[in-house]
């Protein structure tokens, strides 16, 4: 339990994205899920190809076959605090004649903290999270291309009234607009997702209002090798926060791009197996790093892990231990 809020607040926007970021509210929305792409440098926007596509992509949802369900999972600032966690729980069905729908539920927990007042008295104890249901869709225009839609709903719950100002929360909608387009020869995807469009969140009063993460997400995947039961992918994202902030000290321009690269080596008999790795290219979220991850396979269950480093530097909430996240998913 901790006395302040706000610090954890920041500690966990620079262990999701890095300060650049750290511009928008409902943080929550910009955490990628399952491991299998976090190992590959969190890029996977191209690719794409399992349930997760409810958040990466949902214009590739249309290409999915079967049922799926699958549920990612992370300690967010493992080396400060064991309450601070994200969980992206999904679920997907093509429905004949129709196309893919899905369900994604991101939950972003900030732990238990205890609200005082200005002179240190404690006023009791309270929690704090993000969540947004997500309502995603998907079709085949034909074998080719692929495009897709979200609705989601995001609510951020800081603090309640302690004082009579009011609480410490805010809600809007957003949308996501996405495709995937499969060049002829089933060599390379090219993928594209504008993320979270919609309002802005006020917190206790309307004064001032806070723009969500809205970004553009678009990424190339390349087919590199496949004989007998190796296959070894290539992928790449480009991503561009289109919120303005003072990063760095700036005049309130659009930060730098963040840029992802990844690759994947997997053998496939009755279990198959992957290593990953990646890399992280975030100049003013000052991450520049790998990544690594592995996955198993058996039957219809997959289970993938992922180390992403975080934040460098020596400032406050910088330095902070790499963030492992696992995911379990299932095919029916």
């Amino acid at each position: 339990m901790r006395r302040f809020i706000l610090p954890v607040l920041v500690l966990v926007a620079i262990a999701s994205a890095g300060e650049a970021w750290a511009q928008a509210a409902a943080i929550s929305v910009s955490i990628p899920p399952t491991g299998r792409a976090n190992g590959m440098g969190e890029a996977y926007v191209a690719l794409s190809d399992d349930v997760t596509a409810t958040w990466w992509n949902p214009g590739a949802l249309g290409f999915l076959d079967q049922k799926e369900v699958h549920v990612t999972y992370a300690k967010l600032v493992p080396d400060l605090a064991d309450d601070v966690f994200y969980t992206y729980p999904t679920y997907a069905m093509k429905v004949k004649d129709w196309g893919t729908f899905g369900f994604g539920l991101v939950y972003l927990s900030y732990g238990t903290s205890e609200g005082t007042d200005p002179s240190g008295n404690p006023l009791g104890s309270f929690t704090s999270y993000e969540i947004a249901p997500t309502l995603c869709y998907g079709t085949k225009i034909n074998d080719q291309l692929g495009v897709g839609a979200n609705v989601k709903y995001i609510r951020v719950q800081l603090s309640p009234d302690f004082d009579g100002r009011g609480e410490g929360k805010g809600s809007t909608f957003a949308f996501d607009l996405a495709a995937l387009y499969k060049i002829p020869g089933d060599m390379v995807n090219v993928g594209l997702n504008v993320q979270n469009l919609g309002g802005s969140l006020s917190f206790v009063t309307d004064d001032n209002k806070d723009p969500i993460y809205r970004n553009l997400k678009l990424g190339v995947a390349v087919n590199a090798y496949q004989k007998n039961q190796i296959k070894a992918i290539g992928i790449a994202d480009f991503n561009q926060l289109l919120v303005k902030g003072e990063v760095d000290g700036g005049d309130g321009s659009y930060p730098r791009p963040i840029y992802n690269f990844g690759g994947e080596v997997s053998y496939t008999s009755e279990v198959e197996l992957a290593l990953r790795g990646g890399y992280v290219l975030d100049k003013d979220g000052d991450i520049e790093n790998a990544t690594y991850g592995l996955g198993v396979g058996y039957k219809t269950f997959q289970f993938d892990l992922a180390s992403i480093p975080q934040a460098g530097g020596d400032g406050p909430g910088e330095g902070l231990d790499r963030v492992t996240k696992f995911s379990l998913g299932a095919r029916f």
